[in-house]
């Protein structure tokens, strides 16, 4: 997302003196854009108001086409200040938010709404931005390249609590595959879950042998990198939703946090912003420098490193982050300000 918001900045600070158009389709994350670009609050009740004014409070779609087009032409845009809507409207720039069908399914569930009411809006504005003689800069906004294969469907729960959720498995759903999760195993204890692997591991706290949360991810990261997210139930308010620990997959919730709905959210959430990981070959050759570093050591602060990669600061904590995708081996100690590294 952050870098489909820095391209927008850019070009909206390249056309100060245009109107821009963002188009984009229903439940495309419009306002979480419109809050990072820092836009939208001059536009976010514009159709609202003017139909509070002529025909009363009302949604735009329950107007009849020739009213709402009325509605639709009073609208200006101003110039180097983005306008998002899923209707054509007069400007000098049209940026056009696409996603791929797949993702736009994935987003649709989420929202528990129509795919294909959503699918037919977005042919509906590619077929009318061809009929235009005007210049359309398209924006994917979704990876077009899902790794769903990637991602296992198993929930392993090694808790004595019974969680009571939904096995997908032997269900008759007649919908794309990723929808057939998740399939609940229950384990009795920690040794239950050594080679294995799956999406997501529910452990209690009480199955552990420490409870520090960094002795934690260093005593049990290489076990836990088995399954891509690892939710440890506690009864300690302290940890629950404050130590999701930088640059592990760890999380500390309480007993009553798991439902089916909950379940499918982080699903979902994994999918969409956990596409496969691509590196320019300068980047490539930085990390494998800092692999060969971290060899011989177990823990290194934030200005060795930015020594020995002749780097700024901010970029220190870019590299690691790109560096623990591939060798999911690092961590950050708050207490002592120092990167910790797990061998």
């Amino acid at each position: 997302m952050q870098e489909i918001v820095g391209k927008l900045k850019k070009i909206v600070k390249e056309n100060e003196d245009k109107r821009i158009l963002i188009l984009n389709v229903l439940h495309s994350e419009k306002l979480k854009l419109q809050r990072l670009l820092g836009v939208g609050e001059q536009y976010d009740k514009v159709f609202d108001n003017l139909l509070i004014e002529k025909f009363g409070f009302i949604e735009t779609r329950y107007i009849p086409d020739a009213e709402q087009e009325k509605v639709e032409k009073s609208i200006t845009i101003t110039k180097g200040i983005p306008l998002f809507s899923n209707k054509i409207i007069d400007s000098d720039i049209m940026i056009f938010l696409y996603i791929n069908p797949q993702t736009l399914r994935i987003l649709c569930s989420k929202d528990n709404v129509s795919y294909e009411v959503a699918l037919e809006m977005q042919k509906k504005i590619q077929k009318e931005l061809k009929l235009l003689n005007q210049k359309i800069i398209t924006i994917n906004l979704y990876s077009n390249n899902l790794a769903l294969e990637d991602v296992g469907r198993k929930v392993y729960i090694c808790d004595s609590n019974n969680y009571y959720l939904c096995d997908k498995r032997d269900m008759d759903i007649e919908d794309e595959s990723f929808l057939r999760f998740p399939y609940i195993i229950y384990v009795n204890e920690l040794e239950d879950i050594k080679r294995k692997q799956g999406f997501l591991l529910i452990i209690n706290e009480d199955y552990l042998n420490v409870t520090n949360h960094i002795d934690i991810d260093k005593k049990y990261r290489k076990l836990f990198n088995h399954f891509n997210l690892v939710y440890i139930i506690t009864n300690d308010n302290q940890k629950i939703n404050m130590f999701h620990i930088n640059f592990s997959n760890i999380y500390f919730v309480d007993t009553e946090y798991f439902d089916d709905d909950v379940l499918m959210e982080i699903y979902y959430d994994y999918i969409l912003k956990n596409n496969k990981i691509k590196f320019s070959k300068k980047k490539m050759l930085i990390l494998d420098k800092m692999n060969k570093y971290f060899k011989n050591k177990y823990s290194v602060n934030t200005k060795e490193l930015k020594e020995y990669l002749n780097i700024s600061y901010r970029n220190v904590e870019r590299y690691m982050n790109d560096y623990n995708k591939i060798y999911k081996n690092i961590g950050y100690d708050y207490v002592n300000n120092e990167w910790y590294i797990i061998h």
